[in-house]
């Protein structure tokens, strides 16, 4: 391919009368260019620890009341919808035999920075059961590198008849992506 070129400066060449035509060859080549975008799938916890005050039996305390207690950060840019749910382990006496049931472990979604709006627990308490329940669905914007970050309260009711002493448990968060 070859392309003329025009100069044109402040003041005019002249020569026999006519401005002066400078041709230049000019030659163009194709670079074939790839790049790899790193997969991001992340999932992580501000506060790993739920550590509630003494509570009486037969009331309920709230962790994070009149704000947040935690925060779950979740970034994915795959493009594919990716699920947070979240089960109870356990909630064990340290010395006892006795077990709180999961039930009696709350969670209320009081912000977030998604696209989407939690699956349930946006403006009341949802329990937490032994099975995991979906906390909040990641679709479109959430779905393409943009970090979620969703602000939680826990809330904890004792029974009566709960035996006195210290309890140990676990909360499994779990983000899955789906095919």
């Amino acid at each position: 391919m070859k392309t003329l070129v025009y100069a044109i400066g402040a003041g005019v060449v002249m020569l026999c009368g006519a401005p002066t035509v400078i041709a230049l060859e000019e030659r163009v080549q194709d670079l074939s260019a790839s790049v790899e975008i790193a997969e991001v799938f992340s999932l992580s916890l501000g506060n790993p620890n739920l550590v509630f005050p003494l509570i009486t039996p037969g009331t309920t305390a709230v962790l994070g009341e009149g704000g947040s207690f935690d925060e779950i950060q979740c970034r994915s840019n795959t493009g594919r919808p990716w699920y947070l749910t979240a089960h109870v382990v356990s909630l064990k006496h340290l010395d006892r035999t006795y077990s709180l049931p999961p039930s009696y472990l709350k969670w209320k979604m009081v912000g977030t920075t998604g696209q989407n709006k939690p699956a349930t627990g946006q403006m009341d308490f949802a329990s937490f059961s032994d099975q995991p329940v979906l906390l909040y669905a990641g679709v479109g914007e959430d779905a393409r590198g943009k970090e979620v970050t969703l602000r939680i309260q826990y809330g904890l009711s004792i029974p009566q008849e709960a035996p006195a002493g210290n309890y140990g448990g676990q909360i499994l968060f779990t983000m899955t992506e789906a095919l």
